[in-house]
């Protein structure tokens, strides 16, 4: 919560000093539904994700955005989508697949079947992430031709979120909770989180203003890279780095590669 609500903050600041472009209804209700699906949609799944089958994993399964963005982007923006990408995209997805069966059978072979029910859910939402960052970039991307203000765009799509947050607390009855767990003794970290992303997002908005929205979920893909490496180094007692993970990953970021050459 403290992070989106120092972004709505310094964006809001920001934004005083940008030009303010042509109101556009369709592009400011596109803007405002990206902020409801990435932000509250993308990250709830994201992290839910990651507490049932690990941040790699779950990085893992993120990979799959570019296929999602060029898929949607195809059919909404009309961005061309050529053989390469499509190779791309299906070693991408052949490789997620892989994974969830060496689980699967692994699992099984272990006898742990007290423990499916948490991984099928948690793949669940690792399938749902891409899905959901996938339609918030094309979304951003189509609300910007129409509403052309990355500031602005950045502004109401936080601020969607921040209230639909506020909003769902509000109705489970702990929004009090939440403000108190959040500003009563504020951590630092979520704030410099919160104004780190802010600038992020707004070098996110802007690239999309020049560039395909999947060609930015390609690149943004490349995450998985570091979260590999920093899981290995900081959750060694919760990462497991095994042969099938690494193939898998590699696989991803070939089919990565393939899109990107294609560019």
């Amino acid at each position: 919560y403290m992070t989106i609500f120092v972004n709505v903050v310094m964006v809001a600041v920001i934004s005083v000093f940008v030009a303010k472009p042509d109101w556009s209804s369709t592009g400011v209700a596109a803007l405002a539904a990206a902020g409801l699906v990435g932000m509250i949609g993308g990250r709830h799944s994201s992290l839910r994700a990651i507490r049932f089958v690990g941040a790699t994993r779950a990085s893992v399964f993120i990979n799959a955005t570019p296929v999602v963005t060029a898929t949607l982007g195809w059919f909404v923006l009309d961005e061309p989508l050529g053989l390469v990408d499509a190779l791309g995209g299906l070693l991408v997805v052949g490789s997620l697949v892989a994974l969830i069966l060496r689980r699967s059978s692994a699992a099984a072979v272990a006898g742990q079947e007290t423990d499916k029910p948490t991984h099928v859910l948690g793949y669940f939402f690792a399938v749902a992430t891409p899905l959901l960052f996938g339609l918030a970039f094309v979304l951003r991307k189509w609300g910007l031709q129409s509403f052309d203000s990355t500031v602005l765009g950045v502004l109401i799509g936080a601020t969607t979120g921040l209230v639909f947050l506020s909003i769902g607390d509000v109705v489970r009855g702990r929004f009090r909770t939440r403000i108190n767990e959040n500003f009563r003794d504020i951590n630092k970290w979520f704030v410099a989180t919160g104004a780190a992303f802010s600038f992020a997002l707004i070098s996110q908005f802007w690239a999309l203003t020049l560039i395909p929205a999947w060609v930015y979920a390609v690149f943004q893909s490349t995450q998985v890279l570091w979260v590999i490496g920093l899981s290995y180094v900081f959750l060694k007692s919760e990462e497991q780095i095994d042969a099938t993970l690494i193939a898998a990953t590699a696989a991803v970021a070939a089919g990565v590669v393939l899109i990107a050459v294609n560019l």
